[in-house]
């Protein structure tokens, strides 16, 4: 689950609630209004990767809602496999879930992976002050400590020079 609350431009306040089945990968957004939770109409595809998962933990989501300076607001869902590494990038756009066409490399940092929860991700994505966008991934690998950043630039994702080390904590 990811618990999400932003001031949107005319100052009000959004609560969002977005959880998902870390098997199945079916997932719903809840929003808080006049007192009550309510559930969205639309939602993601039920296997939003494209493959069937068998393990609990495998799907991962990372929910990100903001408010744009036109007064409308951003929704975006990451999707990942924490065994295999394949990511999807979901957009809310027209009433619909949307899959971006341009996606993470399929493994990465490089290296297989085997493990459930081996490959993690996190996903931020903000507006700028001249009104552009950004979006970057952070991966690991919670057994190696490998990493490595992404940025979007020029419709595709990029791999940053900018890496912490191999272990982090040493």
């Amino acid at each position: 689950m990811k618990y999400h609350e932003y001031i949107t431009s005319s100052l009000g306040q959004n609560r969002i609630v977005f959880v998902w089945n870390t098997k199945t990968g079916q997932s719903a957004r809840y929003y808080y209004d006049n007192d009550i939770w309510n559930k969205s109409t639309a939602s993601l595809p039920e296997n939003p990767l494209g493959e069937k998962s068998t393990l609990t933990g495998e799907i991962m989501m990372d929910y990100h809602e903001y408010a744009t300076s036109t007064g409308g607001q951003n929704r975006i869902v990451f999707v990942w496999n924490t065994k295999t590494g394949k990511s999807a990038r979901y957009y809310y756009d027209n009433d619909k879930w949307n899959k971006s066409a341009a996606a993470l490399p399929e493994n990465p940092l490089g290296e297989k992976s085997t493990l459930v929860g081996e490959i993690m991700m996190d996903y931020s994505e903000y507006i700028t002050s001249t009104g552009g966008q950004n979006r970057m991934v952070y991966v690991w690998n919670t057994k190696t400590g490998k990493s490595a950043r992404y940025y979007y630039d020029n419709d595709a994702w990029r791999q940053s020079t900018a890496n912490l080390p191999v272990n982090p904590l040493k």
